[in-house]
């Protein structure tokens, strides 16, 4: 590996559930109809990824903060006969990390570099969420600190 790449930082946000939305019926607006009750209700809902399975369903996975996780599941409830998904899921304890720069759209291996130093040092990735200037990832809460040391042995963060 060469020199560290400069980001522009790393932030972590804690005390998050992992929510999943699984095997949606296809043509049923899931994240539409999902994330908007959930903002209708001023959830924020923060590093959302989705996507349609083999058998043409689909899924869709977020964070929310833990003091939302019980309004959040009788929200995604009440909306169960439109979604008609096979399952909803959680995880508690759960931590979202991100390290952002201006110019990573113009940088190839971003990602690959945050996610082999981060599995390097074992930590578990739940989910993935990228954006134009933002690689982030969700991860069990106790070990977000040990990814974050890992990232600043790898980034040279301001």
């Amino acid at each position: 590996m060469t020199g560290k790449i400069a980001v522009g930082g790393i932030t972590r946000t804690n005390e998050l559930v992992l929510v999943k939305i699984l095997g949606a019926a296809a043509g049923h607006s899931l994240s539409g109809r999902a994330l908007t009750a959930l903002g209708n209700k001023s959830i924020n809902v923060t590093c959302v990824t989705s996507f349609v399975d083999k058998d043409g369903l689909n899924n869709i996975c977020f964070a929310v903060g833990a003091s939302d996780l019980d309004q959040t599941l009788g929200i995604l409830q009440s909306l169960e006969d439109h979604i008609q998904a096979r399952s909803i899921e959680y995880q508690r304890r759960c931590s979202a990390v991100s390290i952002y720069g201006p110019h990573f759209s113009e940088r190839p291996a971003i990602a690959g570099r945050v996610f082999d130093c981060v599995g390097a040092a074992e930590v578990e990735i739940l989910m993935i969420s990228t954006s134009f200037a933002t690689v982030s990832f969700v991860t069990h809460e106790d070990q977000a600190a040990i990814a974050i040391n890992r990232l600043n042995d790898v980034f040279l963060v301001p």
